[in-house]
């Protein structure tokens, strides 16, 4: 039976939960690119040929972390509202969500991958665009739109941190003819505002017969 060591020093047996809480921590702290079963291994105390016994490659580890983090993912609106309010509801909710997990955002971004747990959402989206009178093939194009345009943001958020944002300033105000505009238009900027309003404008539209 496969052991490792915890930090009492006791032998402790290795399961697949414990194997993918390890490369939660180490997908936290390092990135989708620091994910290696031979980093698991490391953070475990154990040989790489052991986490093989619970989880068959990275790709495999990588599913089975997404599946995890979307057991996390914030409960679906119920009946409060209009179909529109809660769809908006629902993905402002996902979105806040994932910003707290942004390693999982670049899994994501390939598209390759897809957490079971997760299909919730999308079925109880076409739940309410069907109220809304679209038949199963519109709301599915509706749900895509609506998950690119989450994902998009997500994608972005990086570039609003304090750091970046600053940069991002002083390098747009030194190749502009008007320095001092381009300032006061990147500070007032609202990102969170802006996502918001563009998201209702985008379910309003995909909700037209």
């Amino acid at each position: 039976m496969v052991t490792r060591t915890n930090s009492s020093g006791r032998r402790q047996f290795l399961t697949r939960g414990i194997v993918v809480a390890a490369g939660r921590r180490v997908a936290e702290s390092e990135g989708v690119d620091g994910l290696t079963i031979r980093r698991v291994a490391a953070e475990l105390g154990a040989a790489p040929m052991a986490i093989y016994r619970h989880v068959k490659d990275k790709q495999e580890l990588i599913l089975a972390l997404l599946e995890d983090v979307a057991k996390g993912l914030p409960p679906l609106p119920e009946d409060e509202g209009t179909p529109q309010e809660r769809i908006v509801a629902a993905f402002v909710s996902v979105d806040a969500y994932l910003a707290q997990h942004v390693w999982v955002v670049e899994i994501l971004r390939q598209g390759e991958l897809f957490a079971p747990r997760a299909a919730a959402l999308f079925m109880w989206t076409l739940d309410r665009f069907g109220e809304l009178g679209l038949d199963d093939h519109r709301a599915t194009d509706a749900y895509a739109k609506l998950w690119w345009y989450v994902l998009g943001h997500l994608c972005y958020l990086p570039g609003v941190a304090p750091e970046r944002r600053a940069a991002r300033e002083e390098l747009l105000s030194s190749s502009v003819a008007d320095p001092e505009r381009a300032r006061r238009a990147v500070r007032s900027f609202d990102h969170e505002a802006a996502f918001l309003g563009g998201l209702q404008t985008l379910v309003d539209a995909l909700s037209r017969p």
